[in-house]
């Protein structure tokens, strides 16, 4: 006999693979966002309520702790993925407080929240009043180029249909390597002698938070902090020039550019940055020592701490 169709009742759990994220921005903080929604690519993500509880120390005699009573839920998490050419610009302009404009965008003042939508096993988990506060570059050898997002968001419920009217389909480009597609870094203009093993972009809103009050357990605003840039890399040592450049305390721009396989780039740039912390150590022997030094990202003069540049591919022909 032939046996065909497929068999049912096989998986021991909801799959992953079936899992969606999907995001709008909020015209207003914490109220859901109403029609269409951006969907992104992922690589995993964290996102959990957490609940605060106070419990008396009542005195009695059934040797037992008190019930404990509830005083907040805080919601967060983070959102992990491989970078792509446009798939996080959303959020990398949110985390600098900036509007893309002429394909940059630059720290600055613009507040973002967003609803972030995740459809899991049937039902969607609705996330209004997410607010970025922390994203990550990772550019390392032996990787793709990696990024995260963290987010602390005003509550979490659970809806049987689909928040979204419509949706927009997640950029669908290549993602970056860490061979062909890593142009290069340098150090006020100048690029160091020997060849860079990884690098670590850090932007975050330093002193941003949560507010509580009493009513409901889920958060009033937020706190938007400042931007916050930082980062390391680590670099084969073939000379003391990176080392000079730390002593001198010198500053000044500090650029990592990539472009992927369809010609897209990004320029990613810190606007006046000190090198610190310099670890040049001869570890063990059969090795290659590797400078590590600290990036430490501060205002040019007039304002702006971090920059980004994008530049799409040239059309064919063009």
């Amino acid at each position: 006999m032939a046996f065909t169709g497929a068999t049912a009742g096989y998986q021991a759990a909801a799959q992953a693979n079936d899992t969606a994220i999907s995001y709008a921005m909020e015209p207003t903080y914490g109220v859901p966002a109403t029609g269409n929604y951006q969907r992104t690519r992922f690589t995993g993500e964290n996102f959990k309520p957490t609940d605060a509880t106070q419990r008396p120390d009542e005195i009695n005699a059934d040797i037992e702790a008190a019930q404990a009573v509830l005083t907040q839920t805080s919601v967060a998490g983070t959102l992990s993925g491989a970078l792509s050419y446009g798939t996080y610009d959303d959020m990398l302009a949110a985390v600098l407080g900036a509007d893309w404009a002429n394909n940059v965008a630059q720290n600055g003042a613009v507040v973002k929240t967003w609803t972030i939508i995740e459809k899991m096993n049937g039902k969607w988990v609705v996330r209004p009043g997410s607010y970025c506060t922390q994203a990550q570059l990772t550019f390392a050898q032996g990787s793709f180029a990696s990024t995260s997002f963290d987010f602390s968001c005003k509550q979490e419920t659970l809806a049987d249909a689909d928040p979204a009217a419509t949706y927009t389909d997640a950029p669908s480009g290549r993602v970056f390597n860490t061979v062909d597609n890593f142009v290069g870094m340098t150090v006020n203009g100048v690029a160091p002698d020997g060849c860079v093993k990884q690098i670590q972009i850090t932007l975050a809103r330093d002193g941003s938070g949560s507010d509580y009050g009493m009513g409901h357990a889920d958060a009033c605003g937020i706190r938007v902090g400042q931007l916050l840039a930082s980062g390391s890399a680590q670099i084969f040592f073939k000379t003391w020039d990176m080392y000079q450049v730390w002593a001198s305390g010198t500053q000044g721009p500090i650029v990592t550019t990539v472009k992927d396989a369809d010609g897209n780039s990004y320029i990613l740039t810190f606007l006046n940055a000190a090198l610190r912390n310099p670890v040049i150590n001869a570890g063990s022997k059969n090795t290659s020592i590797v400078a590590t030094f600290d990036i430490e990202g501060n205002p040019q003069a007039g304002g702006g701490t971090f920059k980004i540049q994008r530049i799409p591919a040239a059309a064919p022909g063009g």
